[in-house]
């Protein structure tokens, strides 16, 4: 008798599986579809951003901030493929002159340091587009910032080999440094 008990009982437990396992992918299908009509099933992908030409500067000497000390510096553009060269040339003295003007308000404490320099790399990328972007009379180049100027120099982008997330500069080559 005890044995005919176990039968019916494991008959009933073993029933109720099959259905909840049924059960649960008609569930998971229904979410799934429902995503898909949504359209959040599919990710919208941005554009990619593409490393192309570099752009050699000519030497910077400067006074850094505090009078006493100097810097002597070549700088190279790396910029976003697709970039106009001719437009990089035309913008030459107003891109120089950011440069100077970035250059010289560092002190010889703050560009000594490994992470000065990297810190001074993404200020110049930041200020070089920044100077661009204000330039394009082109309205459908001018991107939406997303976060401000001072935000752009004091976080790390997103590629970890680059000085920008956004063009036309993405990265900065300091190809010459001295301080004194």
């Amino acid at each position: 008798m005890a044995e005919q008990a176990e039968a019916a009982a494991g008959k009933k437990g073993g029933g109720k599986l099959p259905i909840l396992i049924v059960l649960a992918l008609v569930l998971g299908a229904g979410g799934f579809f429902a995503m898909k009509m949504k359209g959040g099933g599919e990710a919208k992908a941005e554009p990619e951003v593409k490393l192309g030409k570099i752009e050699e500067l000519d030497e910077f000497l400067v006074n850094l901030s505090g009078g006493t000390s100097y810097l002597r510096a070549r700088i190279a553009l790396h910029l976003a493929e697709g970039t106009k060269e001719e437009e990089i040339k035309a913008n030459l003295p107003a891109i120089r002159d950011a440069i100077i003007l970035t250059l010289t308000n560092k002190t010889l404490r703050e560009v000594e340091t490994l992470d000065g320099k990297r810190k001074l790399k993404r200020e110049i990328a930041a200020k070089v587009n920044g100077l661009l972007e204000g330039l394009s009379h082109d309205e459908s180049k001018k991107k939406k910032r997303k976060k401000s100027k001072e935000d752009e120099e004091e976080t790390e982008p997103e590629h970890p080999d680059w000085d920008s997330d956004e063009g036309p500069v993405l990265k900065v080559y300091l190809t010459d440094f001295a301080t004194q």
